[in-house]
């Protein structure tokens, strides 16, 4: 797939997780399991069966974090609270995906070893070349500190700009 049809996929999504955040929703479960294709140039994020507002400060019980292990931010595996940039995180996540091909720890156990790793730093391995202005927006949306990711909006704005 050439970077015109990532990107489109990627701007898809961004919007897609625009209209959610901007109806004070937080998604929970963002993965590509959950994005929808019509074809190679429409994306959709579907099943917001896990949705709720982004202002219920809701705090599961340990044990409860809900969605697929690699696309949870590592705050959330912290504290079970989740946010808007939480969903930013899982959109990061998606980006290494769309851009490799590979689902996230494709060759790592999905338990509770890897989301330590994941709170300790650890980042899906990007072993293509990628345009610096997809690598710095992907780094951002995975850092650490969810303050430093961008909103769903400033995603959209930026993707557009690419």
């Amino acid at each position: 797939m050439n970077w015109e049809k990532k990107l489109n996929l990627l701007h898809c999504i961004a919007s897609d997780l625009k209209i959610i955040h901007s109806h004070g929703l937080v998604h929970r479960d963002l993965h590509s399991g959950n994005i929808l294709q019509d074809d190679l140039h429409n994306a959709y994020i579907a099943d917001l069966g896990l949705s709720m507002s982004a202002n219920m400060k809701l705090k599961f019980k340990p044990g409860e974090i809900y969605g697929d292990l690699p696309y949870v931010a590592p705050e959330v595996l912290n504290t079970n609270l989740y946010t808007e940039a939480s969903d930013i995180y899982s959109f990061g996540i998606i980006m290494t995906e769309i851009f490799t091909g590979y689902p996230p720890y494709y060759n790592i156990p999905h338990n509770e070893i890897l989301a330590i790793q994941i709170c300790l730093g650890l980042r899906p391995k990007i072993k293509c070349k990628i345009p610096k202005l997809l690598q710095d927006l992907m780094n951002r949306c995975l850092d650490a500190k969810p303050q430093n990711r961008p909103t769903a909006n400033e995603l959209v704005n930026i993707i557009e700009k690419i």
